[in-house]
């Protein structure tokens, strides 16, 4: 069983990714809806949820301050890393364009490594 700060890592990681996008572009800010799905690994099969971008920060409800970082290109490309301690961290990357999004993540848990995708919608701005 994945451990409630592991499922933070995963499911934060993919989120920051929306949410350093709108930092450098402006245009991200609003609630947005995830699902990342596992491909390969002892993670969960999916996990769903939300994230609010305000003026390109992302509030994740139950993140630590300073567990996560990321940035985006002018292109769209985004990159994000989390860590909770050390053997416990992930990557997100992927791509945003308009109000939807995609890439792949990749977690580092306790008993192993999981791969998988995300894929977001934005609900409103």
């Amino acid at each position: 069983m994945i451990s409630p700060a592991t499922r933070l890592i995963i499911f934060a990681s993919a989120f920051v990714a929306l949410a350093t996008a709108a930092s450098a572009a402006g245009k991200f800010d609003g609630r947005w809806n995830a699902v990342l799905a596992t491909k390969s690994g002892p993670c969960n099969v999916a996990y769903r949820g939300a994230v609010q971008v305000i003026n390109g920060t992302v509030q994740v409800q139950g993140a630590p301050n300073n567990v996560l970082s990321g940035r985006v290109s002018p292109n769209g490309s985004v990159t994000v890393r989390g860590s909770l301690s050390g053997n416990l961290y992930g990557t997100a990357w992927g791509r945003l364009s308009g109000n939807s999004g995609s890439g792949s993540w990749r977690v580092q848990v306790q008993n192993g490594e999981c791969l998988g995708v995300w894929t977001a919608q934005r609900l409103s701005r």
